[in-house]
């Protein structure tokens, strides 16, 4: 039995600067906008401000839907679940990267 490849998606590189809309990222995420909204009400991520009538959201959010969904889908978590999860990683981040900067600071001198 033969077996068919499947197409490979198109990938795009895209700077931290770059704004998406609620379809592109709903697009490359590969889930429903209405998905997207209900992390957006939980304040998993955030619509850039703007005048615009339609939602605009940092290139960032894909990465932070992409862990969304992860932890969705590995550990069934719910939506709360989700944001919980997701806030407690971030603090950890920050935590972490506070010593590291810590560590590369040189110890004070002993003042005589």
């Amino acid at each position: 039995m033969a077996t068919r490849d499947a197409p490979t998606p198109a990938i795009e590189i895209l700077e931290d600067s770059d704004e998406i809309t609620l379809a592109e990222l709903s697009r490359t995420c590969r889930i429903h906008a209405e998905w997207v909204v209900e992390l957006v009400e939980e304040g998993v991520v955030e619509p850039l401000p703007s005048g615009r009538s339609q939602w605009r959201f940092s290139s960032a959010s894909i990465v932070r839907v992409q862990k969304a969904q992860r932890l969705h889908r590995d550990l069934g978590l719910n939506m709360p679940g989700v944001a919980l999860a997701l806030q407690l990683l971030d603090r950890i981040e920050e935590l972490e990267a506070h010593l590291r900067a810590r560590s590369q600071t040189p110890p004070p001198e002993d003042a005589e």
